[in-house]
Order: structure tokens, then sequence, then C-alpha cells
């Protein structure tokens, strides 16, 4: 997927607007993967979803660590994800191929994050059909973690104000870059063996 370059931040708009419509097609498209990779509609669905999830997660986790002020490190949920695999006595992930997009620029880590902590939302939503499908049985610490949704909403505060050309331009690369790693994880995704449905 070709990161896209050509939309230029308007007068005026927040980097969080900016972001959201830079990435739209490429959020849509993920959404569809993940679905299609995994879902959660039986045991050995979640468990291929966790597994998709930690595999993609652990490099971006590292990238961010690596080259990330402190304010722009999400709370690690690869810890988080292994606990609920083995709750399901499912095997842990090697991790999806090393995250990079180069060398570190303006906007990179405030991009990379704010697509792992954005998730978070959509998390929340999941839970719930989870925990429904599930019977309430079925381990969320990842879907459910509070640690994250507090660091979305501190980010949030910074992300709704006025886009900076240069940050914003960045942002979105990195974004992009994160969804197309996500996507390469997604059509690796195989199913876990010997789980029970």
């Amino acid at each position: 997927m070709a990161p896209v370059r050509d939309r230029e931040a308007q007068p005026g708009e927040s980097l969080r607007t900016h972001l959201r419509a830079a990435t739209m097609a490429a959020h849509d498209l993920l959404d569809h993967a993940m679905q299609a990779a995994s879902g959660w509609q039986t045991r050995a669905d979640y468990a291929r979803f966790l597994a998709l999830q930690y595999a993609a997660r652990l490099p971006l986790e590292a990238w961010l660590g690596a080259h990330a002020p402190p304010d722009l490190v999400p709370p690690p949920q690869t810890p988080l994800i292994a606990r609920d695999l083995a709750q399901l006595d499912a095997a842990t992930p090697a991790a999806a191929p090393l995250f990079t997009i180069g060398r570190a620029g303006t906007g990179h880590a405030l991009g990379t994050a704010w697509v792992l902590a954005g998730s978070a939302l959509g998390n929340r939503a999941i839970t719930k059909q989870v925990r429904r499908i599930g019977g309430g049985a079925w381990p969320v610490a990842f879907l459910d973690d509070g640690a994250m949704m507090a660091f979305w909403q501190a980010l949030r505060t910074r992300i709704e104000r006025p886009a900076v050309p240069a940050e914003a331009q960045g942002a979105t690369r990195a974004a992009e870059a994160v969804f197309a790693h996500f996507l390469a994880a997604a059509a690796e995704t195989h199913v876990p063996e010997s789980l029970p449905a």
C-alpha cells in the first residue's frame, strides 16, 4: 500500500481530523482484512485474532521504544495479549517482520502511536461482542485495557490542536506504514493448531 502523500493539512484543521481523512481508505481496508483473517465468532477465531495482534504489535512496540519520546510510547499490550492467549491454551506466535519506515522523522512516532492508541476505541466495541459470543468465558485483558484508553485520552489533547504541516505529513506516512504492517501480518495469519472450537 503506497503512503498517502498528497493530502495537505487544511487551515485550522486538527491533526486528528487530518489523520482520519488521510488514512480513511487504509483504515477501512484493515478493518475488513482483520475480520477476514481472524474475526471472533469462535474460540479458535478469537485466538487467531489475538495471535495476529500480538505478532503485529511486537515490532511496533519495539520501534516506538527505540524511536519515540516517552510521552508517545503507548503502554505495551503484547504482555496482555500473551496472557489472553495462554488462558485460551493458544501458543504465543513469533513476531511479524521488523517494522520500519526508514529513518525516524518528524511526526513518525506520533502517527505510529495514534494508530495503536486509536485501536483501543475499536477494541471496546469488540469486547462487547467477545463477551457475548464467548459467554463471558474468553479473556479480554487486551481488549479491555484501561491503560491504553488513558493513553488515548492524553493523546487526543495533543492531536486535536491545529495540524502543523510537517508533523501532519510525517504522522500520515507513519500511520499508513502501520496500517500496511498490520495488513501484511493479517495476510500471514494461520489458524492456530490444536485449539478446540
